[in-house]
């Protein structure tokens, strides 16, 4: 069964009782297609829940502040990694005494939250080699809770193509083509416009899709935005353009495997160079950078695998900055690039 590859020792009846409590409840979501998608599914049932997007797991003293002062009884992380930031979730366990707190993720485990206050679900748990991504995790554990989620498969395929996981959860692909409904080729620009709305309109653009969605009952409803449609239009001009610069002016080095680009644009486009770029250099590691204020955001992919880009990421900014993420894709902020290329070379060795 499906349900047995996505979810770990889960107690279902916990999970229902935590998600269907009275009271202030906060979902907190990742700012890309996956994140949005799942967030999406889970408020088609609890629609009651207020949604905070976020780029990453990072939990900084105002983001902190925010959730201590709202004090709610539930806090959903969905598609964010943050038990690698475990001993501050634990301070808003002291800090608030009703909260429960539950984490839907995919994404390697640093630390296995579970606990009395917090379940802690991710199919790493049971393989590390599944990349399962959150919109399938979320479906298939409502699925379990007995929710109907069928008629939002679409919802839930269209974030497992924008997170590129379609390899592992091709029995809901199966399922989806006894319908007969939309076709693979919509959900995908779907996933695309969610990307792009996010890529130029950051936050706004993250909860417009999320806006849309959630009103969404079929594709169909969701594309007629001519707002997210022009937004797509501008971005998709964007990335041409800057795909075509990065053949030009990559560094590449052979002996290492390894190409290095800069991106010179207005839009925050890091993580989509790097995966449109990797696949066409899917032998080669592939490290994309922009400047963003005195930060560097660096966005690494491998489509072959055989480092892993996350360990990679989250080695070479040790004390100056931060990152991580999967065995092909990862993505990084450092202040310093020098010394996140040395170490980059560094690890390579």
């Amino acid at each position: 069964m499906p349900v047995k590859k996505v979810l770990n020792e889960v107690d279902f009846g916990k999970v229902g009782d935590w998600l269907g409590e009275t009271g202030k409840k906060i979902l907190v979501y990742h700012r890309d297609a996956d994140g949005v998608c799942s967030a999406t599914i889970l408020m088609k049932f609890f629609p009651e829940y207020e949604t905070i997007p976020r780029e990453g797991p990072i939990i900084d003293k105002k983001f902190f502040r925010r959730i201590v002062l709202e004090k709610p009884k539930v806090l959903v992380f969905i598609d964010i990694p943050v038990d690698q930031e475990w001993k501050k979730v634990l301070e808003f366990v002291k800090e608030l005494p009703e909260l429960k707190i539950l984490i839907i993720d995919h994404h390697t485990p640093e630390k296995d939250m579970n606990s009395e206050r917090i379940i802690h679900i991710n199919p790493r748990f049971l393989k590390s080699e599944h990349y399962i991504p959150a919109s399938c995790v979320i479906y298939e554990l409502l699925r379990k809770l007995k929710y109907d989620v069928k008629p939002y498969l679409w919802i839930s395929l269209t974030g497992i193509i924008g997170d590129y996981g379609v390899k592992d959860c091709l029995w809901m692909f199966r399922e989806y083509e006894k319908t007969r409904e939309t076709p693979h080729r919509k959900l995908v620009k779907a996933s695309e416009i969610i990307s792009s709305a996010i890529t130029l309109k950051g936050l706004k653009g993250c909860k417009k899709a999320l806006e849309l969605l959630i009103k969404s009952e079929k594709y169909e409803d969701f594309e007629k935005s001519r707002e997210l449609r022009k937004w797509n239009t501008i971005v998709q001009r964007e990335i041409k353009r800057i795909v075509n610069d990065f053949e030009k002016r990559k560094e590449v080095f052979k002996k290492e495997r390894l190409i290095l680009y800069e991106i010179k644009s207005r839009m925050n486009i890091t993580s989509v160079i790097g995966t449109v770029t990797a696949e066409k250099h899917p032998e080669d590691i592939v490290i994309i950078r922009k400047k963003s204020g005195s930060l560097w955001k660096i966005s690494l992919r491998y489509q072959a695998g055989k480092v892993n880009v996350g360990d990679l990421a989250k080695s070479a900014t040790k004390g100056i900055g931060s990152g991580g993420g999967h065995i092909k894709s990862a993505g990084a902020l450092a202040n310093n690039w020098e010394e996140f290329r040395k170490r980059v070379f560094e690890y390579l060795k």
